[in-house]
């Protein structure tokens, strides 16, 4: 029994044996030397067969600590080539490779399964790993995200126009469009939109429309805020800057936004009266609003709950429920976006650092996610979130022993 088990064994390991013997995996980068932090490096990954190719195989490549690993097309590119005088066949495989910090990085070995003629794993090999130095260029800030790439735009608009007429109450939405090639719209810097005490900011998700072309990808990133003016007086609104390192001229760029100057109207205060018909119009006026209290307190209470409802649509709170509902869909995409809206109204958006690179993984460089991995995801963000909120309330609080001077 154990002879005729050890021999159905034997039978059934030879296919698969067979499917991958011969079988060549060659990795490369592109470039090989010369690739500063935050580059789009090409990982080239070719699988040869003997004479000729069963059944296109599958690759796949492991998350890689300290980069980005996407793969922007699904097909692969048929190629041929001699490897000791023998004619091999197969397939090449395209991902694109983003440095986040600098030094010796290691792109993990591919791995590739084989397929029959019907489309049937038959075998699993391993390539190997590859070695690239990335190197941080002066003047720019590693701890931050950086882009390189040889052309960047920045466009901002503005609704209404800035020199208009603005009283108390009025909002400005203020649009910025950047597009860079070779660079993903989510691989771009997070903008700081910031207002002075009186003007009240408002940040939508950021929007995404990247173009894919035989290879070559072009991000394009819209981000859109709104400000609403509280009272009167004269706001200045920040610029906003995007960095990035030209590979064409090798320095560093500025791409900016600029800031605008505006003046808004403050509400109208009424005149005191002076003399006695003054007052006595002043009492009838006063009798009158008291009269119609009844018919004002209604509509007040509405603009009251809406104002209440504006504040909780702009509260970490808020973002923080949008989040979790986002993560019970079990669409890394969805959470990804809802995490990003939260994260910034975080006291301290750095804190969520490493968060951000865990679901970065999964949305840009097909990591697993699933619903198991989404409720791990959202437990640590509260765990973070309470750790936050309680620092922010200490740093708040007097000291309970204070120095005598």
């Amino acid at each position: 029994m154990r002879a005729l088990l050890s021999l159905l064994i034997l039978l059934l390991s030879v296919p698969a044996m067979a499917q991958t013997e011969g079988v060549v995996v060659r990795t490369a980068v592109k470039p090989e030397q010369g690739a500063v932090l935050g580059q789009h490096v090409s990982v080239f990954v070719d699988v040869l067969f003997p004479a000729e190719m069963p059944w296109p195989p599958r690759v796949s490549l492991t998350d890689m600590p300290g980069a980005q690993i996407v793969r922007f097309e699904t097909q692969a590119t048929t190629m041929s080539d001699m490897i000791d005088g023998k004619t091999y066949a197969g397939q090449r495989f395209e991902f694109a490779l983003y440095p986040r910090r600098g030094g010796l990085l290691t792109v993990p070995a591919p791995s590739v399964a084989v397929l029959n003629s019907s489309g049937d794993t038959a075998g699993q090999l391993q390539g190997k790993p590859v070695d690239i130095q990335i190197a941080v260029p002066p003047g720019v800030d590693p701890a931050r995200p950086v882009v390189a790439t040889d052309s960047l735009t920045l466009e901002e608009q503005w609704q209404p126009i800035p020199s208009g007429h603005f009283k108390a109450g009025d909002a400005i939405v203020r649009t910025i469009t950047r597009v860079a090639s070779d660079i993903p719209g989510m691989a771009m810097l997070d903008l700081s939109f910031t207002a002075p005490q009186g003007v009240r900011v408002y940040v939508d998700p950021p929007q995404s429309a990247d173009q894919v072309s035989r290879g070559a990808i072009t991000g394009r990133r819209t981000d859109r805020v709104t400000y609403v003016f509280e009272a009167g007086g004269s706001f200045v609104i920040p610029e906003v800057v995007q960095p990035w390192w030209d590979l064409s001229a090798n320095r560093l760029r500025r791409a900016t936004g600029g800031g605008v100057t505006i003046a808004v109207e403050a509400a109208p205060v009424p005149v005191a009266p002076v003399d006695r018909i003054e007052r006595w119009i002043f009492v009838a006026a006063t009798a009158l609003g008291i009269a119609s209290l009844a018919i004002w307190l209604w509509p007040r209470a509405l603009r009251w709950q809406a104002d209440r409802r504006t504040r909780w649509l702009a509260s970490e709170a808020k973002a923080f429920d949008d989040f979790r509902a986002a993560c019970r869909q079990d669409k890394p995409d969805a959470a990804y976006r809802a995490f990003v809206m939260w994260r910034q109204r975080l006291p301290r958006p750095a804190d969520a650092a490493h968060l951000a690179e865990e679901i970065e993984a999964a949305v840009f460089a097909g990591a697993p996610w699933s619903r198991d991995h989404a409720e791990a995801f959202v437990k640590k963000a509260e765990m973070l979130r309470h750790a936050a909120v309680r620092q922010e309330q200490a740093s708040l609080l007097p000291p309970l022993n204070p120095a005598v001077p």
